[in-house]
């Protein structure tokens, strides 16, 4: 994954303790275990006013003990109801572990690597959460353990704490980087869809200040379709041109799909479309002077409606 950029300088976390029992202060935050201490499921959860779907989280965690003990970071929660990510350290046995929240289910593994025995209790591990899109990085003490693509986005944004087990576990020195959410445009590289895309797609992106990422415009000696298929898992959603038959674009759009990452389509008013996509909405604009207010008004629609779920 690309370096992030860092847009803005690191905010101050309030917390907020949904399960178990929490200690808050100016240092970090301390899970004491659950409020019931014979439940089944000792576990704790508290949630933060921080909401992330671009950029990188950086805590320090600490367990007192790593028998039948995890904690971790929450990504995209936005109620107890819904699925939410637990990137964590010492769960069911494993050193690293990816666990997604379903509601009716319970925690669900996605990944996991090394052995708990490796880990060592009251040591302070720097762990480091990297999230572009669907793209989820976990770093330990400066080393990757983890680059995982989620099949499909998250319902929520706020960012949290996990704590598993009796015990306590200490998390402190939160640093926290958002950074601009990515919009991958597909289309071809000639005109008349250059003009539209430097003078409608690009100023109306960068109005709302995403980052725009085509892929003629991508560094590197080459674009291979894994190089692709990594821009567009990173993207938060996916704006293509579907006008012409082009081979590339409609492999973008599937593997969006594929995703279930929010895409919009544009097309050329009168153009017909491929049968397997006429069911998708559409923005269709007229290739005139006239026509650019029309096509800038729907693009702005359409990116504000997916920014309200970013």
């Amino acid at each position: 994954m690309p370096e992030l950029t860092t847009e803005t300088s690191a905010p101050v976390a309030n917390w907020a303790a949904l399960v178990g029992r929490w200690s808050f202060g100016a240092l970090g935050a301390t899970y004491e275990g659950p409020s019931d201490p014979n439940a089944r499921n000792p576990y704790g959860l508290a949630v933060s006013n921080l909401s992330m779907r671009a950029g990188r989280i950086e805590i320090s965690i600490a367990v007192d003990s790593l028998q039948d003990h995890a904690a971790g970071v929450v990504l995209g929660f936005k109620s107890e109801q819904a699925e939410y990510l637990l990137p964590q350290l010492g769960a069911h046995g494993r050193a690293y572990l990816l666990a997604r929240w379903e509601s009716g289910f319970g925690w669900r593994t996605l990944w996991a690597a090394g052995s708990v025995d490796n880990l060592r209790a009251g040591v302070p591990y720097r762990v480091s959460i990297t999230q572009q899109g669907e793209a989820i990085l976990m770093a330990v003490d400066g080393v990757q353990v983890m680059d995982f693509v989620l099949p499909n986005p998250l319902p929520g944004n706020q960012i949290g704490l996990y704590g598993w087990g009796t015990h306590t576990i200490h998390f402190s020195d939160l640093d926290f980087r958002p950074t601009r959410p990515r919009i991958f445009v597909a289309m071809p590289f000639n005109e008349p869809f250059e003009t539209l895309y430097r003078e409608v797609l690009l100023p109306e992106v960068e109005r709302l200040r995403l980052e725009v990422v085509r892929v003629d415009e991508m560094p590197g000696p080459g674009i291979i379709f894994e190089d692709i298929k990594g821009e567009i898992a990173q993207a938060s959603a996916v704006i293509a041109e579907v006008t012409a038959p082009n081979q590339n674009v409609f492999y973008e759009l599937g593997y969006s799909h594929a995703l279930n990452k929010p895409t919009i389509l544009l097309a050329q008013r009168g153009k017909e479309l491929p049968f397997d996509i006429r069911s998708y909405r559409v923005i269709f604009y007229d290739d005139t002077i006239g026509g650019k207010p029309a096509v800038e008004r729907a693009l702005r629609q359409h990116l504000g409606a997916i920014l309200q779920n970013l």
